[in-house]
């Protein structure tokens, strides 16, 4: 994909250059394969390494349960993420801290244009995989442990159905491989909207279902507590969750100028301000109410409520 191979040359010009960061070496940060798909993430770093000179970051884009998994294992030093579910676990586990939900879009229900299945028609997310499902028609699952795996995981559920039949076929690829993948098939998949937007021109394949509250796609940056270069991986996270990160976010549009992703996550920035420069809220501190708000307001409306944020009971 020419879009990726400019974005990790322009990824690699940005680490060459920043190689003289003050300990020599980067700031691990793993973040879900939409992120690099859709362009953001070479966006984010060229703007990070103008903004701090000295600053060497380290990219690995991966599956959200992969990220999750590296950061486990002291493999990563700052995740982005959109796997609430397993990001609950990741935290239970002591792995992670000061997790901020930071942008977000949507999932959408993308397949050939003329809709054999007839999910166009359909009047939830879950009608519309019963619907596929019905018909035999092939759906192509990332099946890899990722954020988007595990949200189509949960609409499967939704739908009281566990797909294990020769229309469902499991790619165990990235979002921009399987919706290739799924445009030469003439098969049914779930993405994410921005890197659909992205590819959308070069794919035989159109947007058939959206707007369910379950499709929110939820994008969190987590600081790994094992991490090796807590100061370095603390300024990025600041940046990202700043005024600065949220006009690139802001500005990166696709070619036909449509937006690819939303920051009004970050809705009281005093609080976020506050827990960049290392202040825990407790159940006394009056700021505390105010973050759990925030977490209720878009933790507890992307998941099914059993698996949801403990915040929001």
């Amino acid at each position: 994909m020419r879009l990726r191979a400019a974005g990790s040359w322009l990824l690699i010009a940005v680490l060459a250059g920043a190689a003289c960061g003050r300990d020599g070496g980067a700031v691990v940060l793993a973040t879900t394969t939409s992120v690099e798909d859709s362009g953001l993430l070479a966006r984010l770093i060229e703007a990070y390494g103008r903004d701090r000179p000295g600053a060497a970051v380290r990219p690995l884009a991966v599956g959200s349960g992969e990220a999750l998994e590296l950061g486990r294992r002291g493999d990563a030093d700052i995740l982005i993420v959109h796997h609430p579910r397993e990001e609950e676990e990741f935290l239970a586990g002591g792995h992670g801290e000061d997790r901020v939900p930071f942008m977000y879009n949507d999932f959408v229900i993308v397949g050939p244009p003329n809709d054999p299945a007839g999910v166009a028609g359909a009047g939830s997310a879950a009608g519309a995989f019963r619907t596929i499902a019905r018909a035999a028609s092939p759906f192509i699952s990332r099946g890899d442990g990722s954020g988007t795996h595990g949200r189509e995981m949960d609409i499967w559920s939704s739908a009281a159905l566990v797909p294990d039949d020769a229309w469902y076929v499991e790619a165990g690829q990235g979002m921009g491989p399987l919706l290739q993948m799924a445009s030469e098939r003439r098969a049914y998949t779930l993405t994410d909207r921005a890197t659909f937007n992205v590819m959308e021109p070069r794919l035989e394949l159109t947007i058939l279902y959206d707007g369910d509250p379950a499709l929110l796609n939820i994008y969190s940056v987590i600081l790994v507590t094992t991490s090796r270069r807590r100061a370095e991986a603390r300024e990025l996270w600041r940046w990202l969750t700043s005024e600065r990160g949220e006009r690139v976010i802001l500005g990166h549009d696709d070619a036909r100028g449509r937006s690819l992703f939303r920051t009004d996550l970050v809705a009281d920035r005093t609080i976020v301000e506050a827990r960049a420069d290392g202040e825990v809220a407790d159940d006394n501190d009056a700021r505390s109410g105010s973050w759990s708000t925030l977490r209720r307001r878009f933790l507890c409306r992307s998941v099914p409520p059993r698996q949801a944020d403990p915040a929001c009971s």
